[in-house]
C-alpha cells in the first residue's frame, strides 16, 4: 500500500507541476489545477501518513522519519522512499 500511494503522490505531482501549472500559467486553462491540486493534496497527506504509520511499524529513528517526510516534496522522492525498504 505504501508503494502504491507514492506512485500516485509522484505521478501527481508530475502532472500538476508539468501539465496543468503550464496549462494554467501559459493557456489560461484553470481546469487541471483545480481538478489535480486537491487529489495531489489528499495523496501527499496520505503519503505523510504511510511515513509516520510505516516508521513507528519499523522503528525508524527520528533522522529516517524526517527524511521520509522530507522526501515528500520532492518530485521523486516517495519512489526512493518507497523501494529503498
Amino acid at each position: 500500500m505504501f508503494k502504491l500511494i507514492a506512485y500516485a503522490e509522484v505521478t501527481s505531482y508530475l502532472l500538476l507541476l508539468f501539465v496543468a501549472v503550464p496549462l494554467k500559467y501559459f493557456a489560461d486553462q484553470q481546469l487541471g489545477v483545480k481538478i489535480l491540486g486537491p487529489i495531489h493534496g489528499v495523496l501527499f497527506v496520505a503519503y505523510c501518513f504511510m511515513v509516520i504509520r510505516r516508521s513507528n511499524a519499523e522503528d525508524w529513528s527520528w533522522k529516517q522519519t524526517f527524511w521520509g517526510l522530507f522526501a515528500g516534496i520532492l518530485p521523486l522522492g516517495p519512489i526512493r522512499i518507497a523501494t529503498k525498504g
